[in-house]
């Protein structure tokens, strides 16, 4: 099985190129929205270069309610989401995820 098919990653990175053509052409001069550009611009320049790339950033900027919608709307809903489904499905194949209580044949503890 092809990872990178099954995580749908090559669909990510055409929808963070999406992003990345919106917030590049959009006019808007909020602090916040500069900054989000900037660190968006950087964070998809190092997930392009890696061999093994790690989305929890994007998984975060475009979790429902978070940086995304509140900078773009209803404008960029569906791109939003769209970056999110494809991010949280490949968050959920990690490892567990450090501080997890995880269960062990009855046994608690934590990873």
């Amino acid at each position: 099985m092809d990872y990178w098919k099954a995580f749908e990653l090559y669909a990510l990175f055409n929808d963070l190129d999406r992003v990345m053509a919106v917030v590049e052409h959009r006019d808007d001069t909020r602090i916040d929205f500069i900054a989000f550009k900037d660190w968006f611009r950087d964070e998809l320049s190092e997930l392009e270069g890696a061999n093994v790339p790690d989305f929890s950033r994007v998984w975060l900027w475009f979790a429902p309610g978070s940086d995304w919608d509140r900078l773009m709307g209803k404008q960029g809903f569906e791109l939003g989401r769209s970056v999110f489904k494809r991010a949280d499905r490949w968050k959920r194949s990690q490892e567990f995820v450090p501080g997890s209580i995880v269960s062990l044949g009855g046994e608690y503890g934590w990873s």
